[in-house]
C-alpha cells in the first residue's frame, strides 16, 4: 500500500488543562505537510478531545480503511501497554472493517536526545551554569523496565555536555522521587542542578507540580542552585522522531529530515 493511502492518528494522554495538547496537534499538522500520509490526525486517551473514537469516525467518513496509531508517549508504560491497547480494541469493535496498526512509542529515538540537549543547553546559557548535575524529571510508571529510555537519554546528555553527574527522579510510581533525587545530589556536594521536565505536554504536572517541587527543593538547599529547564514542548525534532517511527516512513524522507531539520543525529 502506498504512503498516501495510510491514515495516521497521533494519540497523547490528554489533560484537564485547556490546550495542553496543542504541541501534538501542531506536530500532526507538520506531518501532513510533509506528506507522510493522506490523513494525519490527533486524538487523546483521557480528558481532552477529540477522543480516539471521534477521530476514527472522521477518518472512516472520509473513506479510510487502514489506520496507524502512533502513541505520542515517551515510554511504553501502563497507559500505552494497557489503557491504549484496550481503547484500540474497543474502537475496533465499533469499526470491525478497519485495520489498526500500533506503532512504537517515541522512546530514546536520537531526535529526543537532540531535543533534550537543546533544552538543557538553553538552561545552562540562561542561568550561566558551567558543569551542573542533571536531574531528569519524569512521570514514572509501575512497569520499571519501561523506564529504560530515560536512562539512555540521561547517559547521552551527560556524555555530550560534560555534566558533573545525573539522576532520574519520578513524580509518581517509582523511586527516587524528584524531591529525593534532588536531595541526593545536593547533599553529595553538588552546587548547581539543572532540572529537565521530561514531559511532552504543558499539563498540570509541568505547569504547577514541577515548579512547586523545584521551589521546595531550593528552599531545602539554599546553597545549591536548582534551575528549571523548559519541557520538551513543540520542536521539529519531535516531528522527526514521530515520522521516523511510523512504519510507512520512506527511507529517503528519513534521511532528508535528519540532515535538514534536527540532525545529524549520533
Amino acid at each position: 500500500m502506498s504512503i498516501q493511502e495510510e491514515a495516521v492518528i497521533l494519540i497523547g494522554h490528554g489533560s484537564l488543562r485547556s490546550a495542553s495538547g496543542a504541541s501534538m496537534i501542531r506536530i500532526a499538522a507538520r506531518l501532513r505537510e510533509r506528506g507522510v500520509a493522506a490523513v494525519v490526525e490527533a486524538a487523546f486517551l483521557n480528558y481532552s478531545r477529540p477522543t480516539l473514537a471521534e477521530t476514527v469516525e472522521k477518518i472512516v467518513a472520509a473513506g479510510g480503511t487502514q489506520i496507524i496509531i502512533q502513541p505520542y508517549f515517551l515510554i511504553a508504560g501502563v497507559y500505552v501497554q494497557n489503557d491504549l491497547r484496550a481503547l484500540i480494541a474497543e474502537v475496533q469493535a465499533q469499526f470491525p472493517a478497519l485495520s489498526f496498526q500500533l506503532a512504537p512509542v517515541i522512546g530514546d529515538h536520537p531526535a529526543l536526545t537532540t531535543l533534550a540537549q537543546r533544552r538543557v543547553e538553553a538552561a545552562l546559557e540562561e542561568y550561566h551554569m558551567s558543569s551542573p548535575a542533571l536531574c531528569l524529571m519524569a512521570h514514572g510508571t509501575p512497569l520499571p523496565a519501561a523506564n529504560a529510555p530515560l536512562y539512555a537519554i540521561v547517559g547521552a546528555l551527560v556524555g555530550n555536555l560534560g555534566l558533573a553527574t545525573s539522576c532520574v527522579g519520578y513524580l509518581d510510581c517509582n523511586t527516587p522521587t524528584i524531591a529525593e533525587a534532588i536531595d541526593q545530589l545536593a547533599t553529595s556536594g553538588i552546587h548547581e542542578i539543572v532540572a529537565l521536565p521530561y514531559f511532552l505536554h504543558l499539563g498540570r504536572h509541568v505547569a504547577e507540580d514541577l515548579p512547586q517541587l523545584i521551589a521546595e527543593a531550593q528552599a531545602r538547599h539554599p546553597a545549591t542552585a536548582v534551575r528549571l529547564a523548559h519541557h520538551l514542548d513543540y520542536d521539529l525534532c519531535l516531528v522527526d522522531a514521530v515520522q521516523g517511527l511510523l512504519p510507512l516512513a520512506k527511507p529517503a524522507l528519513q534521511r532528508e529530515m535528519v540532515t535538514e531539520l534536527c540532525g545529524p543525529y549520533a
